[in-house]
């Protein structure tokens, strides 16, 4: 996931797409042990590094546990994110669509179903808004982030 955030901050950095307003995520995740918590605030964690906003508002569904999370994150000045974390039986993939308000970036890990030496993102132990995200999945309502 480094290597992507580091490609990511480049392109941000050069101003290629403007300043991001909506990044669209979907990671697939293939492991039965691992909760879905960890990845989904990983992910949320690349979108707040991304977006330059602080989190206003996070709001999830799904069981961390079982198949599938979603999160959706609004921030201070009107930014959103849509976060999916999937369990599969497969290898571990990611699809990015980060929009901002000059253009658009499209990631995709491994790049296309063919595509034989694709990498897929490796995931670390990230803490940012897991509390937050832990407290949406429990009470199924939005959570004004503090601060």
């Amino acid at each position: 996931m480094e290597l992507l955030k580091e490609s990511v901050d480049s392109v941000i950095e050069k101003d290629r797409i403007g300043s991001p307003v909506f990044l669209r995520c979907v990671l697939n995740v293939a492991s039965e042990n691992t909760t879905l918590l960890q990845p989904a605030a990983e992910i949320a964690a690349l979108s707040n590094g991304w977006i330059q906003s602080n989190p206003q508002t996070v709001y999830a569904q799904g069981d961390a546990n079982a198949t599938q999370v979603t999160v959706m994150v609004k921030y201070v000045y009107g930014q959103m994110s849509v976060l999916s974390v999937n369990r599969v039986d497969s290898e571990t993939a990611i699809d990015i669509m980060l929009v901002g308000n000059k253009g658009v970036i499209y990631h995709e890990t491994p790049i296309g179903r063919h595509y034989l030496s694709g990498t897929p993102p490796q995931l670390g132990r990230i803490e940012a808004l897991t509390e937050t995200i832990t407290q949406a999945l429990a009470s199924d309502q939005p959570i004004r982030v503090e601060g």
